[in-house]
């Protein structure tokens, strides 16, 4: 059997290595994937290793590797199987800048609803087939909205990689400060009380902005990726006219 990339017609990324598995009872590329998304689901990236994937499949590490390379694939395929919980959109020249707020929207969630998946993501370029599908589908949306095309690709470039980061900073959040409402809310009152406090002589500007750069710490995470990726897709329709 051969690697998924061959098996669905698309030549092999760069560094990817051809494969022929053999079968066996009880383990694929599909299984081991699943566990180490639920693994990491469960506990977070660095609890992935392939000895610990290996247990979870009642099986060897080393049976492992005649299906997948590393840790480094491993996590490449679980973060390209995720992206396939992003539907596609078709594009509409029309709505093209909602469209490309709901759809990085979507992938920003979705992100988020598996602990610090997003690092995955972090200084890497994505090519497997459901990132290359969603690749697709945001570069045709800003397409449809006419922006030039150096822009689209430092644009693309530049949304990926704030709504990874914003995704990743967030699950930092959530296993920590933020754990629950509570403590994040606790948290937070600690932080303006903190800039209050502050000499006024020395920080008279912070202080005065402690509500806003504050905000509402139940609608914070959210008003704040809002406001990014509006600035970003604003951006890059001014920067297109020039």
């Amino acid at each position: 059997m051969f690697d998924m990339t061959e098996a669905i017609g698309l030549p092999r990324p760069p560094g990817a290595k051809p494969r022929r598995v053999r079968a066996e009872r009880g383990l694929s590329r599909e299984a081991i994937v699943a566990t180490a998304l639920r693994v990491i689901d469960d506990e977070g990236i660095d609890a992935v290793t392939m000895r610990r994937i290996g247990l979870e499949l009642g099986t060897g590490g080393a049976s492992l590797y005649a299906h997948i390379d590393g840790k480094d694939e491993l996590l490449e395929l679980v973060f390209d199987e995720v992206a396939g919980e992003i539907a596609p959109i078709e594009a509409d020249p029309k709505h093209w800048q909602d469209q490309l707020k709901s759809y990085l929207r979507d992938w920003h969630r979705i992100l988020l609803s598996h602990r610090d998946l997003a690092r995955i993501g972090l200084g890497r370029v994505p090519t497997g087939p459901n990132s290359l599908v969603g690749m697709e589908c945001m570069l045709s949306i800003m397409r449809a909205g006419k922006l030039d095309d150096a822009v689209i690709g430092y644009g693309a470039d530049l949304l990926s990689a704030y709504v990874t980061n914003s995704a990743y900073e967030g699950s930092i959040w959530m296993s920590g400060k933020a754990a629950t409402p509570e403590v994040g809310q606790a948290y937070h009152r600690e932080l303006e009380t903190y800039f209050a406090s502050l000499p006024p002589e020395r920080f008279p500007t912070l202080i005065s902005l402690v509500p806003a750069l504050m905000g509402d710490p139940e609608e914070d995470g959210e008003a704040r990726f809002e406001f990014g990726l509006d600035v970003v897709v604003r951006g890059l329709v001014a920067r297109s006219k020039k």
